[in-house]
């Protein structure tokens, strides 16, 4: 394919705004751009010089040449979406939302985090935008994507920070065409009724218009609801991220080498927890340098002129559960005392240019484990270990399948260390979790995606055992009042042989633990 050379080949005056569009033209085309694109706004050095995200152009140490977003390519985006538009039925149209902006207090807001789904069939990385994606089988890419985004702005910009803009929507991430976002609700209400004229009943449209999980769309979600009750669309409206979400269940190899750094990252700032922690520090010392630690590993890892630290953040609020804190399974206070004798119990993990790690450790405080908690410990290590070595697709398991052998690989371990515990007992309270979810852009990545299919090469999936002994008779004393989970980030081999593990440099045996501890 040629790569489209960007001008502004017709920039259409409208009631509303400007329209900036894509072109596949010669050289002259390709001259035009410095002149054509000129308006007062691009000429202010918020508007002409910065991005609302890294890009090679503003950022080469973070971006590579030829990339859209760190590590991805622009020919991977292309693909993905390529991808999406041949599941789709002729004369299709899929609507994309970004995610909202949400706040803390009054003008407070959050660190800004875009739809998943969004992410990634374009990159684009900023609230209030929507990317429409046409099936279009004669065109050169074999579908068309409009965007619209927030323009620029420079009033604006000098109190939020800057806009990528139309101009970057196109030259930058792919777009053929690119709309100011207040002209989405009049250019959607349009394409619905040609879609709806021009096909005789086999139009569709594909959209998520619900806050499903917990997630809120941005507001253009709303009038696309409301345009199509207006055209009483009904049958014809489909839901979307299932699509997007089976394309994203398989890792490509770029989003492998991403999700490999974020476990590195992950796994150096877990070793720096443990060689910090010690009686008498805050779970929240453990929470600071886990995260410092990450950043910092970018620093040490790149050269004098790049440091990398700004492509990591946390990919979930973490656990640091000392004590009788760790059963709980998401205890997130994270402001008790870490105390000698007690074991902590840290779910952790960074973000690595978008793609998550989720790793959990079993520590002693002291540095040393008493002999109950080593016991448990070692029941623990024993089934995740088995349970690793089934994550290839010869083995022909799915998630739930191995959960339910983790299950019985657990009762045969406590059996030994003189637990009497009943499938139930297990199943409801010593281990009522999950061993394992998938894991990507999100940390429970694409969660429409059943835990009973078969596990396919390239998959990245968790494997987390646990056991929490509760306060109750029913169980031998020594062990009451501890927690221990042990995880790792496991990539789905064909054979056993090419399971790759993405954690394993976090310590995680007893001897590994108690030399990394040792001061």
């Amino acid at each position: 394919m040629i790569r489209a050379a960007i001008v502004a080949s017709k920039i259409s005056a409208c009631r509303s705004g400007l329209a900036i569009r894509a072109l596949h033209s010669s050289r002259t085309g390709r001259g035009l751009l410095s002149t054509l694109l000129q308006t007062p706004n691009s000429k202010d050095p918020i508007t002409s010089q910065w991005l609302g995200q890294p890009a090679h152009a503003t950022h080469p140490e973070l971006v590579g040449k030829g990339e859209t977003t760190p590590g991805i390519s622009q020919s991977e985006y292309d693909q993905r979406r390529r991808q999406l538009v041949d599941s789709l039925p002729d004369s299709s149209l899929a609507f994309v939302f970004s995610a909202q902006m949400h706040f803390v207090s009054p003008h407070v807001f959050h660190k800004f985090r875009q739809d998943s789904d969004l992410f990634y069939l374009t990159g684009w990385n900023e609230p209030e935008s929507v990317a429409v994606i046409q099936k279009a089988p004669l065109t050169e890419r074999g579908y068309t994507m409009t965007m619209f985004v927030r323009p620029k702005a420079p009033e604006t910009e000098l109190w939020e920070g800057p806009r990528s803009g139309l101009e970057a929507a196109v030259s930058v991430f792919g777009a053929d065409e690119a709309w100011p976002i207040h002209d989405f609700a009049r250019y959607a209400a349009q394409l619905v009724t040609d879609a709806r004229a021009s096909s005789a009943g086999g139009w569709s449209v594909y959209a998520d218009l619900d806050n499903e999980h917990g997630m809120t769309r941005s507001s253009q979600c709303g009038e696309l609801q409301r345009i199509l009750q207006r055209e009483q669309a009904g049958s014809h409206v489909h839901r979307l991220t299932s699509l997007v979400q089976r394309a994203r269940l398989i890792k490509s190899p770029a989003e492998i080498q991403l999700m490999r750094e974020a476990g590195r990252i992950s796994s150096a700032a877990f070793t720096a927890v443990m060689r910090a922690c010690r009686p008498g520090l805050s779970e929240a010392t453990l929470q600071s340098t886990f995260e410092h630690a990450s950043r910092q590993s970018l620093v040490d890892a790149g050269s004098a002129t790049a440091d990398l630290s700004a492509l990591t953040r946390p990919a979930y609020v973490p656990v640091f559960a000392a004590g009788e804190h760790a059963l709980c399974m998401h205890y997130v206070l994270n402001n008790g005392p870490l105390r000698d004798g007690d074991l902590v119990l840290a779910d952790a993990g960074a973000e690595y240019a978008a793609y998550a790690s989720d790793i959990t450790r079993s520590f002693p405080v002291s540095g040393r484990f008493s002999e109950p908690q080593r016991d448990l410990y070692s029941a623990v290590l024993n089934v995740q270990e088995q349970m690793i070595r089934l994550c290839h697709a010869s083995s022909g398991y799915s998630l739930n399948e191995i959960h339910r052998s983790s299950t019985s690989a657990l009762i045969a371990e406590l059996k030994q260390i003189g637990f009497h515990a009943s499938e139930r007992d297990v199943e409801t309270r010593l281990y009522p979790h999950h061993i394992a979810h998938y894991l990507g852009l999100d940390v429970h990545d694409t969660v429409d995606m059943t835990r009973s299919q078969t596990l396919k090469p390239n998959m990245v999936v968790t494997i987390e055992p646990g056991l929490y002994v509760p306060y109750d008779d029913c169980f031998p004393k020594a062990f009451r009042g501890i927690g221990i989970r042990i995880e790792d980030n496991i990539v789905v081999g064909h054979s056993e042989a090419e399971i790759e593990n993405l954690s394993t440099s976090a310590p995680k045996s007893i001897a590994d633990i108690e030399s990394c501890m040792t001061r």
